[in-house]
């Protein structure tokens, strides 16, 4: 297994027990920041495998279940149709960050 899975793993575990820990112990601020931290590591995936040094591409089925996940949190912890916007987002943020860094990486190529 590479050290990046485990980093993004280790980190997304923590921070989903430490909300949950926030929630039950009434800490409404600190639970805000935390799933704010939340929201940002799942919709961005793939960009953090990119640091990670994991190829972008394999974000795109976490991105899809993260996002699912996020929207069920989000929607009150209720399966609804609105998951959809969610995972549409997720797929929106992952397909531009593997279009960015695939034109990106090109864009540093010199001929000389």
């Amino acid at each position: 297994m590479e050290k990046g899975y485990l980093v993004y793993g280790l980190v997304f575990t923590i921070l989903f027990i430490s909300h949950i820990l926030a929630a039950a112990n009434d800490y409404d601020i600190l639970f805000r920041i935390i799933a704010s931290l939340i929201t940002l590591q799942v919709i961005f995936t793939g960009l953090i495998f990119h640091r990670l040094s994991i190829d972008v591409t394999q974000a795109r089925i976490p991105v899809l279940l993260l996002s699912a996940g996020l929207g069920y949190a989000y929607l009150g912890m209720n399966i609804k149709i609105q998951i959809i916007i969610y995972i549409i987002l997720g797929i929106i943020v992952q397909y531009g960050t593997e279009k960015a860094l695939k034109y990106g990486e090109q864009s540093g190529i010199t001929n000389g």
